[in-house]
């Protein structure tokens, strides 16, 4: 893997973190259908950021004017069920704030339905700092138009060394109507991404000859492909990764290992299909 200076990354990780903690600070999180325990971690970790939370019944309708000032939702997918929280007519006006959180079992079931309403999810129990990445990616992609031609695409680069990944993740994009362009390194990634211009790249973090930070570098730096849609796939607990990706305009993240449905699920979030 190619990296920078150690102090450039800790630069690019500081400055992202910063925006994480200025996005949130001072905004209002509802936590909806968590348990006292569930809710006292949650509000730890979003005071941390020196944001407020509030803990609400899973029965509070998505409509409720007590809802309108909180600019993040936290909903517990597990208690959603027979509630309002699962009604897509029902959440249109709070679903760019709002993150489903439940276990993998639980999550993965729902993401498997074609009408699962929520364009953010999290694996609970969830650590600190992963909460607070995706309240900012919630926050940040709430604020970002998507292009018509970037919705129209169906086409997506994939970059990865691993075969074993690359035929995995292509089937299931294939069978889910994307199609799909492989490269093994960050050349062969930059050539497909010039030639076809997706919607969206999957960009390793760890490739040969040119890294997943290097192509997203110059992705964002080409007026051609400025507009593409990028998810990195970084290794588990890589928190320098994840904070430098953002810093470059990553979009998302997945973390390895990782399941092809929700790696499916977070590019149709990222183009707008969710």
């Amino acid at each position: 893997m190619t990296t920078s200076a150690p102090q450039s990354e800790d630069e690019a990780a500081s400055h992202t973190l910063n925006l994480a903690a200025e996005a949130l600070s001072g905004k209002r999180a509802a936590l909806i259908g968590f348990d006292t325990a569930a809710a006292n971690e949650l509000t730890h970790a979003i005071t941390r950021a020196q944001a407020f939370a509030r803990s609400f019944p899973i029965d509070i309708d998505p409509a409720a004017e007590i809802l309108r000032p909180f600019e993040v939702l936290l909903i517990n997918v597990e208690l959603a069920a027979s509630s309002e929280w699962l009604n897509a007519d029902r959440l249109p006006a709070v679903l760019d704030r709002s993150i489903a959180l439940g276990s993998p079992s639980v999550l993965l079931e729902l993401l498997m339905r074609s009408h699962f309403p929520y364009h953010q999810f999290c694996i609970w129990p969830i650590a600190h700092d992963e909460l607070l990445f995706r309240c900012f990616v919630a926050l940040r992609s709430g604020s970002r138009a998507l292009s018509q031609s970037s919705a129209a695409n169906s086409t997506v680069v994939l970059a990865d060394d691993d075969p074993s990944i690359t035929s995995l993740v292509r089937l299931t994009l294939q069978r889910n109507g994307f199609s799909c362009e492989v490269a093994a390194n960050g050349g062969e990634a930059l050539e497909l991404l010039t030639k076809w211009k997706p919607c969206a790249t999957v960009l390793d973090i760890e490739m040969p000859k040119m890294d997943g930070f290097e192509v997203l570098s110059r992705i964002k730096n080409n007026p051609d492909l400025a507009q593409t849609r990028v998810i990195l796939l970084t290794g588990n607990e890589q928190e320098m990764d994840i904070l430098r990706g953002f810093s470059l305009g990553a979009d998302d993240y997945v973390t390895k290992p990782f399941n092809p449905m929700e790696l499916l699920m977070r590019l149709k979030r990222v183009v707008g299909r969710v």
